[in-house]
Formats: structure tokens, C-alpha cells, sequence
């Protein structure tokens, strides 16, 4: 995808927007991965909580007693997702840091 880039734009180096759009992406994904994992604030929680009550709701509306027991309404399974999105938040750091010193 660079080549086609620097073909493009005549120039042999990466795009500096695709490089601003790494290192956003990045490092958003970093934070809100890291805030999903270590449960700050209660963030991980509070969707947890949400989930099971959504799910509930539906459950009761269809006439069942209680919601599913779903993985994804536990804090351990959003905070497995928070991880892994700070590990893809530092692998495209890492690319763009890659990209901008080859160049």
C-alpha cells in the first residue's frame, strides 16, 4: 500500500498522513485498551452490567425468567478485548515508527 502511495505522490517516502493516522490510531487503541483492561474508572464494569441488563430486558420481553449467561457480559472478557486492543494499539505504533525510519 505505501508503494502505491509514494508512487503517487512522486516522493520515495511514506505519506505523513498515513503515518498521522498510525500513530492516532495507535495510540488511541493504546489508551482505550489499557483503560479496558485495568478497569479504570469502573469502565469495564459499568459495560458489564449494562450488558446483562440489555440482555435481561430482551430475555423478559420474549418471556424467559433472566438473561443468558453470556461470556460477553463478563469483566474478564472485556478486559481480555482491552488487552488485546493495547497490543494493536502498540503493533501500529510500532509500524509507524518502522515506516518512518525506512522510509
Amino acid at each position: 500500500m505505501t508503494s502505491a502511495l509514494t508512487f503517487a505522490s512522486g516522493v520515495h517516502a511514506p505519506s505523513p498522513v498515513l503515518l498521522a493516522v498510525f500513530v492516532l490510531g495507535g495510540l488511541v487503541a493504546l489508551w482505550c485498551g489499557v483503560h479496558w483492561a485495568f478497569d479504570v474508572r469502573g469502565i469495564t464494569t459499568r459495560r458489564s452490567e449494562r450488558i446483562r441488563r440489555k440482555n435481561a430486558d430482551t430475555w423478559a420481553a420474549m418471556g424467559r425468567l433472566d438473561g443468558s449467561p453470556t461470556i460477553f457480559a463478563t469483566t474478564g472478557y472485556l478486559r481480555f478485548l482491552g488487552a488485546c486492543m493495547a497490543f494493536a494499539g502498540l503493533v501500529l505504533l510500532a509500524a509507524s515508527y518502522a515506516l518512518w525510519h525506512l522510509n
